[in-house]
Order: structure tokens, then C-alpha cells, then sequence
């Protein structure tokens, strides 16, 4: 679970295994995989280090690729 910020500032926690896009329209829009669509605060880029950082603490081993299409081993 990682914990983001509603427009309004109010905090909630997400499962983000549950994510399926993020859009910038400019705000970040979250979809998930069951049709839930949720606007966030937070930039791209925040949400991405949250997941990471979950995924790490989680003990979930991956392989991720950055913007540059490097793959980096978790």
C-alpha cells in the first residue's frame, strides 16, 4: 500500500499492485485495474518512487526499466 494525497489534500492509501495507467491531463490520474479512477496531488514521477519503494520493502523481485529503457534489476 502506498499513501497518496486526494486534490484536497486528504490522505488514503492504495494498493498499488492495482494500477494499471497513470495520466497526466495535468493532473495525475490514476486508473486502476477494477475501473477506479482516482486524481492525485502527487506528480508522476512521486507515485513511481512510491511503488518502487513498497515493491522494495515488500520484498518483490522484478525487473523494472527506467524512462530510458534501462532495465534495472530489483
Amino acid at each position: 500500500m502506498i499513501e497518496l494525497h486526494r486534490l484536497n489534500g486528504e490522505a488514503f492509501l492504495l494498493n498499488s499492485d492495482m494500477i494499471e495507467t497513470i495520466d497526466v491531463t495535468p493532473d495525475t490520474v490514476l486508473r486502476l485495474l477494477n475501473g477506479h479512477r482516482y486524481v492525485v496531488r502527487e506528480k508522476v514521477r512521486d507515485v513511481y518512487k512510491k511503488v518502487l519503494a513498497f515493491r522494495k520493502t515488500a520484498g518483490y523481485t522484478c525487473i523494472i526499466a527506467d524512462s530510458s529503457g534501462e532495465a534495472e534489476e530489483q
